[in-house]
């Protein structure tokens, strides 16, 4: 797993002048004719988009995201295009942030939108900042944070890639995130390492359990330490090494990332 700390490593030497995540991964806007549709219900703000059913092979033509942008408090769509962004006419350098991509930006771009601006909520402080990229317009938005859906073309939501469990441990107050549906167990473990170091999780250590038969992925952040474990059938859980508040800011981000699907639980269930 030299791939793993060869990533965590350049993390943490690296220093971006924009710090981002990007959310698109597994699915994006078309790259043509997206054809933008945006309603305001409230102080929600939902955008309306057909995805890139050509590049991603989840995806059918006429297939769309629905993104609702929760307590948005402001938005622009205005017409930058994709060759008007690479020759410098945004605020934003493209060598700093890669266009074609939907993000969250953490820092290192001011909130000062260009015209035509949206206000919907002058009240609201929109505390999380949004960026999409299309073809022939860019979007950003302030809001809480969002929600996806994906649609087949009949208006039926589509499955999400993955699914997890938020459970307490057997005979625990503890908390734990135990995945459900992963496909391959190793890409799916990489995929979930890009997630985490993109919001500021750090690599600790690895421990090989039963001549390598079970995988130990120990990370670390501010909180404390939680540990990613592989064991011999593919199962796969998230830990917490008495740090239940990054087991729930790890829920968080799998719901924000909208290719996870949470599943519900009875917690007397794991009660023996």
């Amino acid at each position: 797993m030299k791939w793993l700390t060869d990533k965590f490593k350049s993390k943490e030497s690296s220093k971006k002048k924009i710090d981002y995540f990007r959310i698109t991964g597994d699915w994006n806007a078309d790259p043509v004719s997206p054809e933008i549709h945006l309603e305001i219900d409230k102080n929600n703000l939902t955008m309306e988009i057909f995805v890139n059913h050509l590049v991603f092979d989840d995806f059918e033509k006429a297939d769309k995201a629905k993104i609702t942008f929760k307590n948005c408090s402001i938005y622009s769509l205005n017409g930058c295009n994709d060759e008007g962004y690479y020759y410098g006419q945004y605020r934003i350098n493209s060598n700093e942030l890669p266009w074609g991509e939907f993000y969250e930006i953490k820092s290192g771009i001011d909130r000062k939108f260009p015209e035509p601006i949206t206000r919907i909520n002058d009240e609201l402080e929109g505390k999380r900042h949004y960026i999409f990229f299309f073809k022939d317009e860019t979007f950003e938005c302030l809001a809480d944070h969002f929600k996806l859906e994906l649609h087949d073309e009949k208006g039926t939501q589509k499955k999400l890639n993955y699914s997890y469990k938020l459970r307490p441990a057997y005979n625990s107050s503890e908390y734990l995130i135990e995945f459900i549906k992963i496909g391959d167990a190793d890409r799916f473990i990489k995929k979930s390492l890009d997630l985490l170091s993109e919001h500021g999780f750090l690599f600790d250590n690895i421990t090989d359990v039963w001549v390598n038969d079970e995988v130990w992925i120990h990370l670390k952040s501010i909180y404390g330490k939680t540990t990613i474990t592989k064991d011999i059938w593919d199962m796969i859980f998230i830990l917490g090494d008495k740090n239940q508040t990054d087991i729930k800011k790890i829920n968080q981000i799998l719901i924000d990332s909208g290719e996870f699907e949470k599943i519900e639980v009875n917690s007397d269930d794991y009660k023996r």
